[in-house]
């Protein structure tokens, strides 16, 4: 009997512990889904970069008189690029920017002591207020590719397989916008850092050239990178799908999330107990 009543009190305090941050990311989710138009005008932002890059591979294309590059076309790299940047914008504001901003106004002092996890209610803000973003951005991304390059075909496996690898993109971006973020227990403005992670989620990160398109020598480079692991390896699959693509990806985000998330807790175990907070 008391082993019943231990693993039933364990039962409980362990759905208490989800309770608690499923509401914290269900604040996040209902704060971020409040301003409709807030939400549609980063939309736009995609909108016009999908234009963009839908006359420049048109272009580039038609010149080399080629109707596939790295097995994708045209319609295939527009596509992808149209998801890599909404799965990418949706992660605004960055989580980096706002840890930044509770060391400088000494509310870290706060946040810390608390009863709950800081790391754990990070993830779930993120999460919460990734969901509605991501989802405006994927509609009206959807609707402009349609009207540019017009549908292409989505398989069930390349959706469910795509979203698996999604889904452990925004925890590896989590981890990596964290480890920034905790770096200003030492440096405070951490924008230098943020503005590098950012570049280079441009330019490896798959946002403005599909890493299929890129020299076979640099491809494999950027394919062992974190970058190419958060966003580009969830559209590259969906609108191509290959299971040893996807087995060979998923491997590579776990590593970086292992490595990663040691690194973060590390940081943040060795910051907490010697930051200097602000006013706090």
């Amino acid at each position: 009997m008391s082993e019943v009543k231990t693993l039933q009190n364990g039962s409980g305090l362990f759905g208490y512990k989800f309770l608690k941050y499923f509401e914290i990311a269900k604040v996040n989710y209902f704060n971020s889904s409040a301003y409709l138009v807030n939400l549609i005008s980063r939309s736009a932002i995609v909108v016009i970069r999908i234009w963009i890059f839908t006359q420049l591979y048109k272009v580039s294309y038609s010149i080399s008189g080629v109707s596939e590059i790295g097995g994708l076309t045209v319609a295939m790299v527009v596509w992808s690029l149209m998801m890599t940047q909404s799965f990418q914008t949706a992660t605004r504001p960055q989580l980096s920017k706002l840890i930044d901003e509770e060391v400088k106004s000494g509310t870290l002092a706060y946040s810390v002591n608390r009863p709950y996890s800081y790391i754990l209610f990070h993830f779930s803000g993120f999460i919460g207020r990734s969901i509605p973003n991501l989802f405006i951005n994927l509609f009206i991304g959807s609707l402009a590719a349609i009207v540019l390059v017009g549908p292409i075909g989505f398989g069930w496996k390349a959706l469910v397989f795509g979203a698996v690898l999604l889904l452990f993109g925004y925890i590896l971006d989590f981890f990596v916008s964290l480890i920034i973020g905790l770096t200003a227990f030492w440096v405070e403005d951490t924008s230098a850092f943020t503005w590098i992670y950012s570049k280079g989620q441009l330019v490896f990160g798959g946002l403005i050239l599909p890493i299929a398109l890129f020299p076979d020598y640099l491809q494999k480079i950027a394919e062992l990178l974190p970058f190419s692991q958060m966003y580009y390896g969830a559209a590259r699959l969906i609108v191509h799908f290959d299971l040893s693509l996807f087995l060979q990806y998923f491997a590579t985000q776990l590593i970086w999330i292992l490595f990663f998330g040691v690194v973060a807790y590390y940081l943040f175990n060795k910051g907490i107990k010697h930051v200097s907070v602000n006013g706090g």
